[in-house]
């Protein structure tokens, strides 16, 4: 089990909701599919690390700032002797390799992720430095896709491809038990964690989006509602009403942070219904401040 598992970051979050109630400009747009895809990787890869008990510490999806320099570490093993961190790559398709750079055959270049893997490791191992941490970091760049080939691709440790990784975790073994050394190491890594930075957001007003409450199945929204059971005229399921109220609600706090929520914003927010739905939700959920007009819940 990890000792710190993987969520989806607030900026995917956010990206999610709005493709839901806007359209999105197209940069924007293939931003959020990029953000999804690299989750999906993430994924993938935590798969082949759940099962892993007791010779490993596992951090997934630390962003860190060092030396006042901000980076990710999309996993990072603490083992008793070396750290070993990962960059996750979802490509798919032909790609040549060089130095500095990854050509897709018939499409464009790309960055090659060595780069940002070997920057990590090497800012990484300063922190350790400063902290008197005598530990060796390693890095890989694991192509998780196995739809992904690389030509030309160097006989080097700090790759992965698709044919190598499931021997990789067949073969990863550690010799020493853990102490409380590499514990305190992965609460002190913890304690730099910031879900928030690197925050890259459309612009966006609560006019332009879309309003109704959204289906838990998938994600379509119910313009209008009534009743406690309501079907989505998507996917067919049975939508709890006041359950989708609370999402929506929920929804709305993670988009606008800094507006106050209002008994009749909530309302507006929710699509054509019953406000007093709404009403008995806010209720329920939060605690009411002030009074008449300027009655807010927190």
């Amino acid at each position: 089990m990890a000792y710190k598992k993987r969520t989806k970051s607030k900026l995917l979050k956010t990206y999610e909701l709005l493709s839901s109630r806007m359209d999105l400009a197209s940069d924007d747009y293939a931003y959020y599919l990029e953000l999804q895809k690299e989750y999906e990787g993430a994924e993938q890869f935590d798969e082949l690390t759940e099962n892993f008990e007791g010779h490993c510490l596992i951090l997934n999806d630390l962003q860190l700032e060092m030396r006042w320099e901000t980076f990710q570490i999309d996993a990072l093993h603490i083992f008793s002797d070396r750290l070993v961190l990962y960059k996750i790559v979802n490509y798919e398709g032909l790609h040549l390799w060089e130095e500095l750079k990854l050509t897709k055959v018939g499409e464009g270049v790309l960055e090659n992720p060595a780069l940002e893997m070997l920057e990590t490791r090497i800012r990484l191992g300063l922190q350790l430095l400063d902290w008197g941490v005598k530990m060796k970091v390693y890095g890989f760049v694991v192509y998780i896709n196995p739809e992904f080939t690389l030509y030309n691709a160097p006989s080097d440790e700090q790759l992965l491809l698709p044919s190598q990784i499931p021997g990789y975790f067949r073969e990863l073994n550690a010799d020493d038990a853990l102490t409380t050394e590499q514990t305190e190491l992965a609460d002190r890594l913890l304690g730099l964690n910031n879900p928030d930075f690197r925050i890259r957001m459309p612009e966006y007003h609560f006019e332009q989006l879309r309003k109704g409450i959204p289906c838990s199945a998938c994600g379509e929204l119910l313009e209008t509602y009534s009743g406690r059971y309501q079907n989505c005229g998507n996917c067919g399921k049975s939508v709890n009403v006041k359950t989708a109220i609370k999402t929506g609600i929920s929804d709305f706090r993670l988009l606008f942070p800094k507006e106050p929520v209002t008994a009749s914003r909530m309302a507006e927010w929710c699509g054509a219904g019953k406000s007093d739905r709404v009403y008995r939700v806010l209720k329920e959920m939060y605690a009411a401040k002030g009074n008449g007009r300027k009655r807010c819940y927190v």
